[in-house]
């Protein structure tokens, strides 16, 4: 009887023990999270400029990516993620998320129209959201 006390005791501690490590290695994963990615990620000034319907993926790109960080692939892999692709019709549908220099994320929504058979307009931002961007 005593043995399984003893036992049962032990089995307790390491279970704290790793309850404790849990808690740590969240709070570690959580606190990089919200740091963000640096200068080649997208701030609240910079969500800011976009203008719905009237800026293009080159002036999005010229607005975020001031210092050209992004020519290096890690770099923008880093900030930019293509969630979506879609195509109805002749127009073309592309949702990004850019990561926030200093926390969060926006989501950007572009559209290009081939009606034409070629960019009848250059790709424009049609919608934006921003989920905690500082």
């Amino acid at each position: 009887m005593k043995q399984e006390k003893k036992f049962y005791e032990k089995w307790q501690l390491w279970l704290i023990i790793l309850a404790v490590i849990a808690i740590i290695i969240g709070i570690i994963i959580t606190n990089n999270q919200a740091k963000g990615v640096g200068s080649a990620g997208i701030s609240r000034e910079e969500y800011d400029e976009i203008e719905i319907g009237k800026t293009t993926n080159f002036e999005l790109n010229e607005i975020i990516d001031k210092d050209d960080e992004w020519s290096n692939d890690a770099i923008y892999d880093k900030c930019v993620q293509q969630i979506s692709e879609e195509k109805e019709d002749s127009k073309y549908t592309y949702v990004y998320k850019y990561y926030g220099e200093k926390s969060g994320y926006a989501i950007i929504t572009l559209q290009a129209d081939y009606s034409n058979g070629y960019f009848y307009n250059d790709v424009i931002a049609i919608k934006k959201e921003k989920f905690n961007l500082k």
